[in-house]
């Protein structure tokens, strides 16, 4: 991604204001991540929480809560919904007979019993007067239900208001302070009605308790809580399924845990639930049609047994069709308020609810922001897949202890943990994939243009091999220098141009001169050190005159003059004498030649010489005698022979040598010996990269 060979850095090859927009963008990331977790709130939250919800229910409600149904059953035996408050005393005298420990009516009966006796000798008027004055003085339905409310554990809903609800153009006086007595004075942060929803005066002034049953959803529409405690028309009221369980437990006093002046429990009547600040409690749902269930038809049918619900909290609501009780809940899309209030009962009696902790916000937030950093720290030491796997690990371990959390009843969002982070391995990522397109273009800007100026140099240098490679004699021109000798050479640099050199040519007297040498150092500073050399050789080789000791001395001298780059040069320089094959040698610092036989004897000839030139410019060489026999070669030859490696770094040995060099002297010609020589040492390098330059040049004496 960032054209780098390395495993562990992504970055290798960025330069330092690459890197740090790279961070710039993770940065910048999980602060846009941080402020869109801020804006949505607890609705990412939420759709996790419904799913783990499902995935671990709670319980299915104890047989402590006991839920009596107004079903399509009920209306198709009594009639319609309202019914006369009459069916609902009958209701409740069934319920208070079979020894319940709490009553609670899950209904709203704010306006008088539609059938009350003045409101009938009202409607009609074809009554005699004496008829009216009798329908009239009969008890009201209202009057006889609040005689049963009154001498049974009954409590009562009551619903809260916001000033700009609808219900509140035509409200009567809000109702009387509920019964419950709170320990301290309500904390801030509870959610607040400035108005009430009640039941007649007359039903709620013979009630022992009344409680809020509000369970307003969240915004998609799902309820997830129901009031524990919240100001209503200014006075503090209890949930409704808190006011049932405490009035089941006989007390008065219901309690409130604050830490600072946040609402964190609540406790009444030996049971401490966690609340929220606002009040409420968050409750871990079950299958509400696990709860136990009975027909308010089958109830005033009688036949039912007489301890039916000895001991239990009752709950009565209406389930028929068209009920608009209907709520959404994170494992019901429809299901009735009054089963979310006996979840809710349950729950309290178990002393059990979902909770936030205090210290909940700040450990995720504070764990998202160690996290990013971390991710902005490790861009440099992992590789790209490394911090994307990391991220996934991350969010997976996330997930998994708010799941662990959610199933010790904890609420834990992760997504303050996990979002900024994973934005911020995002955002590097694409910074990092972006930064490495930048410098993929720019590296191949750079390397085009490289490669044209490769191709220059390139050219230059070929166009130096060829001037070089002009300056060598050529193969044909030696064969022709003399008739009654065979003469060959050949050179191949191990770059484009080299150092080494070789020359032949007759002296003014008529004597054969071949010489062969070999520049410290390859490439061009060599091949011109060489150009140099060649040239002088000759020059001063040919002179009149001048014998071969005078005219290496010469050399020597000549090339050590203004030579500032501490070049040397090793030579080799030979004279045919005559055609018996005796020869005069001067050696300077060069191998010492070999003579191999027709029969394939190879033997060496060890000089004494001296140094290479240039090392010491006075430096006094001699020539030194030697001779050859008919049909034998003489092989001079540089390094680039003896130097020859193998792939695996060995060097050619001297019994390899002679072997190779005995081999090829059974060659016919002087020429097919050079080339098989040649041959032999690329056969033993084996295609890896030359050590050195390479010349052989061969002169060999006819057989007989």
């Amino acid at each position: 991604m960032t054209a780098s060979n390395s495993r562990s850095d992504p970055s290798a090859g960025l330069d330092g204001a690459a890197r740090r927009r790279v961070r710039l963008a993770g940065l910048i990331g999980a602060l846009l991540a941080m402020l869109a977790l801020m804006a949505v709130g607890d609705r990412l939250r939420r759709p996790l929480s419904d799913l783990f919800q499902n995935l671990s229910p709670a319980p299915a409600v104890s047989k402590r809560v006991h839920v009596v149904v107004i079903d399509a059953d009920s209306l198709d035996a009594i009639g319609g919904w309202p019914w006369s408050r009459y069916y609902l005393a009958r209701l409740v005298e069934e319920i208070a007979d079979r020894q319940p420990a709490a009553i609670g009516l899950d209904l709203l009966m704010p306006e008088p019993d539609r059938v009350d006796p003045r409101r009938f000798a009202d409607l009609y008027g074809e009554l005699t007067p004496a008829t009216a004055a009798e329908v009239r003085a009969l008890p009201s339905m209202d009057a006889v239900f609040s005689r049963v409310i009154g001498r049974s554990p009954v409590v009562l809903a009551r619903a809260g208001l916001q000033a700009q609800s609808f219900d509140t153009l035509e409200k009567a006086a809000d109702p009387a302070p509920p019964e419950a007595i709170f320990s301290s004075p309500l904390p801030v942060g509870l959610n607040r009605y400035p108005h009430a929803v009640a039941n007649l005066p007359i039903l709620d002034g013979a009630a022992l308790g009344h409680g809020l049953v509000n369970g307003d959803p969240d915004s998609d529409g799902v309820v997830r809580r129901v009031p524990l405690v919240a100001r209503v028309a200014g006075q503090p009221t209890p949930g409704f399924a808190l006011e049932l369980a405490r009035v089941a437990a006989n007390q008065d006093r219901i309690d409130l845990k604050t830490i600072g002046s946040r609402l964190v429990a609540v406790r009444a009547a030996g049971h401490a639930v966690p609340a929220g600040a606002d009040g409420t409690l968050a409750l871990r749902f079950g299958d509400w049609r696990r709860t136990q269930t009975t027909s308010a038809a089958n109830l005033l049918r009688k036949g039912l047994p007489d301890d039916l619900f000895k001991g239990q909290i009752v709950l009565v609501g209406l389930t028929s069709a068209g009920s608009s009780d209907v709520v959404t809940t994170p494992l019901a899309s429809e299901t009735y308020g009054v089963f979310v209030q006996a979840q809710a009962v349950d729950a309290i009696l178990r002393g059990e609810g979902l909770r936030t902790p205090i210290w909940a916000t700040a450990v995720v937030w504070n764990l998202g922001v160690l996290l990013t950093l971390a991710a902005v720290g490790l861009v440099w030491r992992l590789p790209a897949w490394g911090m994307a796997a990391g991220a996934v690990g991350a969010v997976l371990a996330t997930a998994v202890l708010s799941w662990a959390a959610f199933r010790s009843g904890l609420l834990l969002d992760p997504f303050p943990t996990a979002v900024p982070m994973v934005v911020t391995v995002a955002a590097m990522l694409a910074g990092l994939f972006a930064e490495g397109r930048r410098l993929q273009a720019r590296l191949r800007l750079a390397l085009q243009e490289e490669r044209v100026a490769a191709a220059k140099v390139a050219g230059e240098l070929a166009a130096a091999a060829d001037i070089q490679a002009g300056m060598l004699l050529p193969r044909a021109d030696l064969e022709r220098l003399r008739k009654d000798v065979e003469l060959d050479a050949v050179l191949q640099p191990a770059r484009n141009v080299g150092g080494d050199l070789y020359d032949a040519f007759t002296l003014p007297d008529g004597r054969l001169c071949f010489l062969v040498g070999d520049v410290t150092g390859k490439g061009v500073p060599a091949a011109l050190f060489m150009a140099l050399s060649k040239s002088l050789a000759r020059n001063l080789l040919t002179r009149p005159g001048l014998d071969l000791t005078a005219a290496v001395a010469e050399i020597n001298a000549e090339l050590s003059t203004d030579n500032r780059e501490a070049m040397a040069l090793s030579l080799l320089v030979g004279v045919l004498e005559d055609a018996d094959g005796r020869l005069s040698l001067c050696c300077a610092g060069h191998e010492n030649p070999l003579i191999a036989g027709a029969d394939g004897t190879v033997r060496d000839v060890t000089l004494i010489g001296g140094p290479p030139l240039c090392v010491a410019a006075s430096f006094p060489y001699t020539v030194e005698p030697c001779r050859l026999g008919p049909g034998e070669t003489l092989l001079v030859f540089s390094d680039g022979l003896t130097e020859a490696q193998a792939p695996d770094g060995t060097l050619l040995s001297r019994d390899q040598l002679f072997a190779l060099v005995g081999k090829a002297s059974r060659a016919p010609t002087a020429a097919a010996m050079v080339d098989a020589v040649v041959a032999g040492v690329r056969a033993f390098e084996a295609g890896s990269e030359p050590s050195d330059d390479l010349t052989v040049l061969a002169l060999r004496l006819p057989s007989g």
